[in-house]
Order: structure tokens, then C-alpha cells, then sequence
């Protein structure tokens, strides 16, 4: 829904203005030893945020701002998809652990064959464990090798105890759904998003140009990690000088009588163009052309 999409998007603005700050926490992290390699980790995520926040900039691009727009809203979508694929990974990933592990202690070994190894299962990447083929010496009878994952239920034989029909009719299914039912419910949901924005494409992309003009209009010229200097004249001058904060401002709400006649002379031509544009539509589109045949 729209509240969705509108939430998704204050979260992932929320989260690029927060990384673009992290050089700073990084500059302080060197400052201390012991914190040097987590200040390295923070800012390798924030120069993969930094990446994708240049995306933005070719927004204004007529040809390159529409297929963006596609993208954001393609990874929109994604993101309640994952909502509906996670239930039958965790569905299968579970019941599979399940059945093969009797009393696993470790963790992190429980997330893994219970979320990510079914996650893996959909690139192709099938389990060795779910039939009795599987090589005994690849995990920890004992469970207490951190570098193995521990051995299915075995008999006094050391034979898999674990019924294998049902396992390998599990993985069936469960690639049955999220492989062919879930994935080409994603190509649909993905080509429906493409189609909505090819049809607006000129629209989106002057609504789009505007608020990236706005935004930049509202923000400091200085660029990071010089925008310190920007914060602390703002700060000055609202707190001593008491003037108004120039990040507050928006555009004019009133033009000089030149730029407001120059402003409704554009607004008509526009207006001419787009009148124009639709009726060539109309005398193209294959309807009209029936009914001009059979007028005459």
C-alpha cells in the first residue's frame, strides 16, 4: 500500500542520512586502537551506502531517472515478497532441522540449517543431509566442532535414522512454491511495476527532478566532512543571531510581475503541448481510427 511504500522510504532515507555521518565516527574510532577494526567495518557499509546514494544524482536524467524510480520501487516490492518467501523458509527450514537434529545446542548452527541452508536451496544450492547418501566424516557426531554442523540421528550402525521419503518430498515441495510459484509471482509483481512507470514516465520524471531540486535547495553547499563548518554557522546564526535557519526555507510562494507572466506563458504552452499530444494519441490509437473509417 501506499502508507507502506511511504514508511519504506522514511526508513531508507533515515538510514542514508545516518551513514553519511559515519566518516566522523570512523575519524574517532582511529583515535582508539582497540576500536580501529570496527571503525574499518562501519565505514566499508558506509561506502557501500555512499554507492547507492549516487543513484540520486542521475535522478534528473530523463532517461537514466525513470529506470531508477523503476529500481526503487522493484526493491518495494522485494521487500514485502521476502515477507511471503520467508514463511516457507523458516516453514521448511524448521521442519527439516527437525527431523534430521536431535538436541543441537549451538545457535548459530540452528540458524543456519534452519533459515539460511533452505535460503540457499532456492540458488541451486541442495543440502547433502536429507538422504542416507550423505559422507559422515563432513559433520560432528558429538556436536561440539565449531567448523561442522552435527550428524543427523543415527542408529546403533551409524545408519540415518530419519525417514528419507519424507525429507526428500519436503525439499520438493518446498522448491515447488518458492522456486516456481514465488519467484514467477515476483517476475509478474516486477513487470507490472516496469509497466506502470514506462506508461508515466515523463510525469514521474519532472515530479521526480523536483523534489531532488528541493532537496538540495534545503541542505548546505559545503559537501562532507567540510558540512561540519555548514552545522555550526546554522548554529550560530539561530542561536546567537537569532535569524532563521536557512535549511527551513522553501521556494517562493510569491514572483515579481516579470517572472509570474513568464511563468503562466510557460504554463500555457505546456498546457498547449499536452492537449496537442493527446488528441495525435486519440487520432492514432486504433479505436479512433475504426470510427473515422466508419464515419466515412
Amino acid at each position: 500500500s501506499q502508507s507502506h511504500a511511504n514508511a519504506l522510504h522514511l526508513l531508507a532515507h533515515l538510514f542514508a542520512e545516518s551513514m553519511n555521518h559515519q566518516h566522523l565516527n570512523f575519524f574517532f574510532f582511529r583515535l582508539i586502537s582497540t576500536l580501529f577494526y570496527a571503525g574499518k567495518i562501519v565505514l566499508c557499509i558506509d561506502f557501500v551506502v555512499f554507492c547507492l546514494r549516487l543513484m540520486a544524482i542521475f535522478t534528473i536524467s530523463r532517461t537514466l531517472g525513470p529506470k531508477i524510480i523503476i529500481v526503487k520501487r522493484m526493491m518495494m516490492d522485494m521487500f514485502f515478497f521476502l515477507f511471503l518467501l520467508s514463511i516457507w523458509v523458516v516453514a521448511y527450514g524448521v521442519a527439516k532441522q527437525g527431523i534430521l537434529i536431535n538436541n543441537d545446542s549451538r545457535l548459530d548452527w540452528i540458524f543456519r540449517g534452519a533459515v539460511y541452508e533452505p535460503y540457499l536451496t532456492i540458488f541451486g544450492n541442495f543440502p547433502t543431509n536429507i538422504d542416507i547418501t550423505f559422507d559422515i566424516n563432513s559433520c560432528s557426531m558429538s556436536g561440539t566442532d565449531p567448523l561442522k554442523p552435527k550428524c543427523p540421528v543415527l542408529d546403533d550402525n551409524q545408519n540415518p535414522v530419519f525417514p528419507e521419503w519424507l525429507t526428500i518430498t519436503l525439499l520438493c515441495v518446498y522448491l515447488l512454491f518458492a522456486n516456481i510459484l514465488l519467484l514467477n509471482l515476483l517476475i509478474a509483481i516486477f513487470n507490472f511495476t516496469f509497466e506502470e512507470v514506462q506508461d508515466n514516465t515523463d510525469r514521474i520524471w519532472k515530479f521526480q527532478r523536483y523534489e531532488l531540486i528541493k532537496e538540495y535547495h534545503s541542505r548546505p553547499a559545503a559537501p562532507p566532512p567540510f558540512i561540519i563548518l555548514s552545522h555550526i554557522y546554522l548554529l550560530i546564526s539561530k542561536m546567537v543571531m537569532c535569524r532563521q535557519s536557512t535549511t527551513s526555507k522553501e521556494f517562493k510562494n510569491e514572483l515579481p510581475q516579470a517572472e509570474d507572466e513568464e511563468l503562466l506563458s510557460w504554463e500555457s504552452l505546456m498546457k498547449d503541448r499536452y492537449l496537442l499530444t493527446t488528441q495525435q494519441e486519440q487520432s492514432q490509437s486504433m479505436e479512433q481510427r475504426i470510427l473515422d473509417t466508419a464515419q466515412k
